[in-house]
């Protein structure tokens, strides 16, 4: 009997592609499958080149990755001892492999997170799709639906992962879901710091819809992680979603889901906290005084602070000043968008005998700024600006 999803098997493995994988599936052992995103992708048509793969084989995957690893000269990472799960990386390809669960495949899928991750290719002489629990419908009508509240719980982590596939899919989620996610929220504060951080990142990078953040507010999702001083962030936020994606524009999405402290006890870097914060101090000070009344100096200390990060204050930004604050920040000549010394510190210390610290630094920012507002426009006059602002400074003088 010639199953409903034959033909879609075919495209699938081809879509697939699995002369280019760096294992063969003779490698595998018999009864492996083909599992979750790779497999989900496949079947919208969202394939990158080397996606990540993941196989459900029949038992003893720690020992079988060790095994492969050494035959195709991969690196082998052991991520979970006690579930059977490891992690084979080559050649820009990561293949995790984990022991089936359960007595037959069915029963691993059945103890998955949604059902559009628990359809399976069967890596059988003709690949065979198998979907017990009704993903294929979903991804045809866009739906995102839980297998069962028990699975979530299972592990907390999935809540937000179902937030994260609406972000990333532009999917809805199915209304029951939706209650299960929003009755379970708090399940999240027993979830590793580190795995929430990586599920969050995943967020902040896909391109989000209105919706999103409609149903981000309805969850609270990260409630444990902001300290509810983001209310003037989101009188602005739906303006966001009316404007293009900018490079950088996960930054702005970061400060709208955590506060600072909550960036802070979910591990995210030293560097990464400090950008927010001066994106956050500058987003709550261009809405209370607005744009045209900044100072010259604090208006110079934006573009400092913010150089890296300006796309994301752009989207806070009215329409009046977006569009030419982005044209400026593209070019990388821009003095004031992209503030530089013309003189370099070494110059400087050589020419006016000036020692390295704290006054170099402040001489250094000096020329930028006067350089950013057009006081000069050679070296020579600004070795002159130098010469006149150590004289007036130096304590030594």
């Amino acid at each position: 009997m010639i199953s409903k999803y034959t033909l879609l098997s075919i495209e699938l493995f081809g879509d697939l592609n699995p002369k280019d994988w760096p294992i063969s599936i003779s490698d595998l052992p018999p009864g492996s499958a083909l599992v979750g995103g790779s497999v989900r992708d496949g079947l919208l048509k969202k394939l990158g080149r080397k996606p990540d793969l993941d196989f459900v084989i029949p038992t003893n995957a720690i020992k079988f990755s060790k095994r492969l690893s050494k035959k195709i000269n991969a690196t082998f990472v052991k991520l979970d001892e006690k579930r059977d799960i490891a992690r084979l990386v080559v050649n820009g390809w990561t293949l995790d492999f984990a022991r089936q669960v359960g007595e037959s495949l069915k029963d691993d899928l059945l103890r998955r997170d949604f059902r559009i991750n628990a359809i399976a290719l069967r890596l059988e002489e003709k690949p065979e799709i198998y979907d017990p629990t009704g993903g294929i419908d979903d991804l045809k009508s866009q739906k995102i639906v839980a297998i069962s509240e028990k699975n979530l719980i299972d592990d907390p982590l999935r809540i937000m992962r179902g937030f994260r596939l609406m972000c990333e899919l532009d999917f809805e989620l199915e209304k029951k879901t939706l209650s299960f996610l929003k009755k379970n929220v708090d399940k999240l504060s027993n979830v590793a710091p580190e795995r929430i951080k990586m599920e969050i990142l995943k967020i902040v990078h896909a391109r989000w819809n209105y919706s999103v953040w409609k149903t981000y507010l309805e969850l609270q999702l990260l409630k444990n992680w902001n300290d509810g001083k983001l209310a003037s962030i989101e009188l602005t936020i739906k303006d966001i979603f009316l404007k293009k994606p900018l490079p950088g524009d996960f930054l702005a999405k970061l400060i709208c889901l955590l506060s600072d402290e909550g960036l802070s006890s979910l591990t995210f870097s030293k560097n990464e906290i400090k950008r927010s914060k001066n994106l956050r101090f500058w987003v709550h000070k261009i809405n209370k005084f607005g744009v045209e009344n900044l100072s010259e100096n604090e208006r110079f200390q934006l573009h400092v602070d913010l150089e890296e990060d300006l796309p994301s204050l752009i989207l806070f930004l009215k329409d009046k000043y977006a569009n030419v604050w982005l044209k400026r920040w593209k070019d990388p000549s821009d003095p004031l968008f992209h503030p530089s010394s013309p003189l370099s510190g070494h110059l400087l210390q050589k020419v006016l005998n000036i020692p390295s610290g704290p006054l170099l630094g402040e001489l250094l920012r000096h020329l930028s700024k006067e350089k950013a507002y057009g006081r000069f426009f050679t070296n020579q006059e600004a070795l002159e600006v130098a010469r006149k602002w150590t004289l007036e400074n130096s304590p030594f003088l």
